[in-house]
């Protein structure tokens, strides 16, 4: 299992960009009109409840996700280079309403900076938007955490006594590091597969904006897993789009370490969930998944999580 995963990973992101060694087209490439907005956003914004099975009770979970291009006319909107540099933020809160006072707990952080190198074929494409068709590869550093303080077992010893639980205190202890992102999107439209990404991290013990990763105590007591590079790094997505009378496109991936290749593994899977959808007029998603990493206060705990969630892929 472990070299099938290497061996898949590796090929995806060795699979040349789809125009590139073509010969380049000295002429002006037509411009199209700008009618998407240049803020759209870079993971899925979602409203919706979510169940984590250590949770006795589901949350309100909400992601909200933007990004924009820079030096946008500079670049001459990403002609001139075929390459357009962004900035990107998500962050993901939830709030639970059989605690106390129904608090709203930060569970991710996630600010970036990357540049997004497109294939050669780009006339007439809005190299800004992702609904451009276009293969491409984004080459970044970000910032990954979930913006607690929790961070010695004294302050610890705190949160329970005004949370009331070592459980609901474990929601704010702080976690951090950097890392440097490689993504690789091949547009493959082939018996129901619309687009596959492929996605590699590396996590920096010392980072230009945490100084020092904390992904583990000695306070917390010994566990198998201490690096956050154990159980996430390295990631594949399969975009499908199909039809059905109850789901309309979906999503599956596989994440793993890379200190532990496919040892602790990540499975998710997403459904648009059709009835719903029409009925409501917004994008419903029917989700699911079971491994690491859902909640990265916790990211080292072995759990499944499912939920129902409006999706929004841009802002329009």
């Amino acid at each position: 299992m472990r070299r099938i995963a290497e061996l898949a990973l590796l090929g995806t992101l060795l699979l040349p960009l789809a125009g590139q060694g073509a010969e380049t087209n000295s002429e002006v490439p037509e411009r199209p009109l700008r009618s998407m907005p240049l803020l759209a956003s870079d993971e899925p914004t979602l409203l919706g409840m979510t169940r984590d099975s250590y949770e006795r009770n589901a949350y309100m979970d909400f992601t909200l996700s933007m990004r924009y291009p820079l030096l946008f006319d500079t670049l001459e909107q990403g002609y001139k280079f075929n390459m357009l540099p962004f900035i990107a933020f998500t962050g993901r809160m939830g709030q639970y309403f059989d605690r106390h006072s129904a608090p709203v707990v930060t569970k991710r952080l996630n600010p970036k900076l990357f540049l997004r190198f497109y294939e050669s074929g780009t006339a007439g494409k809005s190299l800004w938007s992702d609904d451009n068709g276009l293969d491409y590869y984004d080459v970044g550093y970000a910032h990954e955490s979930n913006g607690q303080s929790v961070d010695s077992q004294a302050l610890f010893n705190s949160a329970v006594a005004s949370y009331g639980t070592p459980e609901i205190a474990q929601d704010y202890v702080s976690r951090g590091w950097d890392y440097l992102g490689y993504k690789r999107h091949l547009q493959m439209h082939s018996h129901g597969l619309d687009s596959l990404d492929a996605e590699v991290k590396y996590f920096l013990h010392h980072g230009l904006f945490q100084r020092t990763s904390e992904e583990y105590y000695t306070w917390e007591g010994p566990r198998a897993i201490t690096r956050i590079g154990q159980v996430d790094g390295l990631r594949l997505k399969m975009n499908f789009e199909f039809r059905r009378d109850w789901f309309k496109g979906a999503s599956l991936s596989y994440t793993t370490g890379y200190l532990n290749v496919a040892r602790w593994n990540t499975v998710r899977a997403e459904f648009g969930f059709t009835p719903l959808s029409d009925f409501l007029g917004v994008p419903i998603v029917l989700w699911g998944q079971s491994g690491y990493n859902n909640n990265v206060a916790q990211y080292y705990r072995n759990a499944w999580s499912a939920g129902l969630a409006a999706s929004f892929e841009t802002f329009k």
